[in-house]
């Protein structure tokens, strides 16, 4: 399924309303040893599971994350890069499996290791997004390439999301899940530059 074929819409109201989340599994100490690489920002708040609380539930001016995010290399608040991504798609952390954080910083590492500039541009016409099916409105990535980029991550979507935490403050990022804007799903909009072309032409192959 690629972007073009996602109705927006459809998966914020699928992530709204599913009803298949399970309260969060971890403790306060699991919590707190998860969230040390961030933990001491002053403008975050980490905020324990409760029974009333749901990834699609979050508390008032928070996200849900999950534990294997994190593992995958979620940082908050986000990468600029990241970050982008988020509020240009109107995506929050929680609809994004964990293998698509792991490619999201692997991609990054990846440019940076060949001195390419990071643009949303180039990572629109690398991958496509999909959904993750029985997770209403989670999302994963699929490389447009013939080959896959990136291997190494867990490709189980079984229990994942039994763990998981919120964080508060000031994050940058969607608070709510939104409709993805028009420009953003366009291919006219994904028409790369000379540029553009050279560095995709570089990522060709890399893995």
């Amino acid at each position: 399924m690629g972007g073009r074929e996602i109705e927006w819409a459809d998966l914020a109201e699928q992530f709204q309303k599913d009803n298949s989340y399970q309260e969060s599994l971890m403790m306060e100490h699991e919590v707190l040893n998860t969230t040390k690489g961030f933990r001491g920002n002053p403008r975050l708040m980490v905020i324990t599971p409760a029974s009333d609380l749901r990834p699609n539930r979050p508390p008032e001016g928070a996200v849900c994350v999950y534990r294997a995010q994190v593992e995958y290399g979620l940082m908050l608040p986000p990468q600029p890069e990241f970050k982008e991504i988020l509020n240009s798609f109107q995506l929050l952390p929680a609809q994004l499996s964990p293998n698509t954080v792991a490619y999201i910083y692997s991609f990054l590492k990846l440019l940076q290791a060949r001195g390419i500039v990071w643009s949303l541009v180039l990572f629109s016409n690398l991958f496509s997004w999909m959904a993750v099916s029985g997770y209403g409105g989670c999302l994963a990535l699929h490389s447009k390439l013939r080959k896959t980029m990136f291997s190494g991550a867990s490709s189980s979507h079984s229990d994942w999301r039994d763990f998981y935490f919120f964080v508060g403050g000031d994050l940058g990022i969607p608070l709510t899940p939104g409709v993805c804007p028009t420009e953003f799903i366009s291919d006219i909009q994904w028409m790369a530059g000379t540029s553009v072309q050279r560095d995709l032409e570089v990522l060709k192959g890399q893995n």
